[in-house]
């Protein structure tokens, strides 16, 4: 009962007395319905302590349920306080646990503050044992001692939030395991790393892609605005635009509001939009310090602009991005999944191989899980759990690739995805690869772990797997044709070793682009294969 009411307190269920509780024979599966219809979570009820519910659902995870918010319409819901006896600390009755080690690990403020204690509270459920949470010496320091049900302590997590500078060096010497960051890392840092003798960093089992994330830009949702461009966007926060009236919309002064400085999302918009067009932001921008204020003080202001997280859109209104080729893509959690929103980026953690630790290992192993899904949704970030979005979803793209200024376009061809695809879905997941090279990225190859995994679950059985290879717009169309051919067939290979065959695959040359051909990191974004489903 002692490691129960540990627990309980991890995860802020208040229970006035251990009296409350009664066993359950077995875990009963309940049907949690949100109160006005429109979303249901079904799983096996852990606990439920007459206020809040903790259930293990096959998509979710564990989670905690707000009883306030969701009502059990099921035959099996509790009407009393109760807990699942196999239920201990969070997880399945856990095997013995012995000494996990200490492990280490360093990056930014971010990151460090919204997902890594709850990364260490659902690897503790997932392994029976308790967190108690302490700050150290230095206040950028959480410390996290693991307990069994016994109250012996089995390891300890360290999450020092000293910025990426210090954690690659601290990584180079051996004082950490593992360092996050939301940038992969540069040519001049992976020369640091080889300088003192680590060898690649990016590379398979030392580059680890642990989520995903996307910039926005906000405004009011009164406010006519629809799109914007990234010139645009930059000019707007350099002062160079000042009213809207600049940009074809009805006059009036442009507020712009943005981070107070040293916040990582500040930087991360400094050196994405301003500084490559050897811009600085101006002087008299309207600073803010949390990210529920970059969302609601432009919610509030017709003419103001903002920009966020997009788990933080909250009551204001995101811009499409308009590009200079005439793409426009929507700000949605399956463009930012699919990396073809011009403002989505990666979350990477980086090792030197694996973690030496148990305590390391494990924890890197469960960050990458399926488990660990909604835990980074929760904490708003983009996670990787795939998704489907219909054909009809997608008309802008396929509008956009049937008038896109290509002189190697083909008319046949284009009639030809369109009839393939017609009646299909389209999965989240979107596989790409090393520059100039055949050999995916260290992001497609844990992709392709996920899809195998998910290809063999009995609802896709039965189910026609497509994939579809592209190229980017630089050569002739027919070599590029054999290009996106050998690129699907790598993965089909790849997906073949991770345990699942019978996918189809077709190359489409430079057909419909996700990106402009102006760049080479955007001619990068075309060079892929996308994954539908019929």
């Amino acid at each position: 009962m002692r490691s129960v009411k540990r627990f309980v307190r991890v995860f802020g269920l208040a229970v006035a007395a251990a009296g409350l509780w009664c066993g359950l024979a077995q875990a009963a599966e309940v049907r949690l319905e949100m109160k006005g219809g429109g979303f249901e979570i079904t799983g096996e009820l852990k606990v439920y302590d007459g206020k809040k519910y903790i259930v293990e659902s096959p998509i979710f995870g564990m989670m905690t349920v707000d009883g306030a918010r969701f009502e059990c319409v099921s035959q099996n819901c509790p009407t009393r306080p109760t807990i699942d006896p196999d239920f201990v600390g969070g997880g399945r009755a856990a095997a013995p646990v012995g000494d996990l080690g200490t492990t280490s690990w360093m990056g930014g403020s971010g990151i460090g503050t919204n997902f890594m204690p709850e990364l260490v509270k659902s690897y503790a459920a997932s392994r029976g044992l308790t967190v108690q949470q302490t700050i150290g010496t230095d206040n950028r320091d959480l410390i996290f001692n693991l307990e069994d049900n016994t109250g012996k302590k089995v390891g300890t997590f360290n999450v020092l939030r000293h910025g990426v500078s210090e954690a690659y060096k601290d990584l180079i010497d051996g004082k950490v395991e593992l360092v996050w960051t939301s940038a992969r890392m540069t040519d001049a840092q992976q020369a640091t790393f080889t300088a003192a003798g680590a060898g690649g960093m990016r590379v398979e089992g030392n580059e680890h892609v642990f989520a995903l994330d996307s910039m926005v830009a906000l405004v009011s949702q009164d406010n006519p605005a629809v799109s914007i461009s990234v010139d645009n966007l930059a000019g707007i926060y350099s002062g160079r635009i000042t009213d809207w009236a600049q940009l074809g919309l009805p006059g009036g002064k442009i507020n712009v509001y943005a981070p107070v400085e040293g916040m990582g999302m500040l930087m991360h918009f400094k050196n994405t939009i301003l500084t490559p067009r050897g811009l600085s932001l101006m002087a008299d921008a309207i600073r803010l310090g949390t990210v529920v204020e970059w969302s609601d003080k432009v919610a509030a202001d017709p003419n103001g602009i903002s920009f966020n997280f997009i788990g933080y859109i909250r009551n204001a209104k995101a811009l499409n991005i308009a590009t200079e080729c005439g793409l426009i893509t929507r700000p949605t959690y399956f463009s930012a999944k699919t990396e073809e929103f011009p403002l989505s980026r990666r979350l990477y953690f980086y090792t030197r191989g694996q973690p030496k630790s148990v305590l390391g290992r494990e924890l890197l192993t469960h960050a990458l899980s399926p488990e660990i899904q909604s835990v980074l949704k929760a904490a708003n970030f983009v996670d990787q759990e795939p998704e489907l979005l219909s054909f009809k979803e997608q008309g802008a793209r396929i509008a956009y690739a049937l008038n896109a200024a290509d002189e190697d376009f083909d008319i046949e061809a284009m009639r030809g995805l369109i009839k393939d695809v017609a009646a299909a879905d389209r999965l989240s997941t979107t596989l790409r690869f090393e520059i100039g090279s055949f050999a995916l990225d260290t992001k497609a190859l844990q992709d392709v772990q996920r899809l195998a995994q998910l290809l063999q679950r009995p609802e896709f059985q039965s189910r026609k797997v497509m994939l579809l290879g592209f190229a980017d717009a630089v050569g002739a169309y027919e070599p590029n044709l054999r290009l996106s051919e050998a690129r699907a067939i790598a993965v089909e290979a790849a997906l073949r070793r991770a345990g699942y065959s019978g996918a189809i695959t077709k190359g489409y040359s430079e057909l419909a682009p996700v990106a402009c051909n102006d760049t080479p990191e955007r001619r990068e974004l075309n060079r892929r294969v996308e994954v539908w489903i019929q």
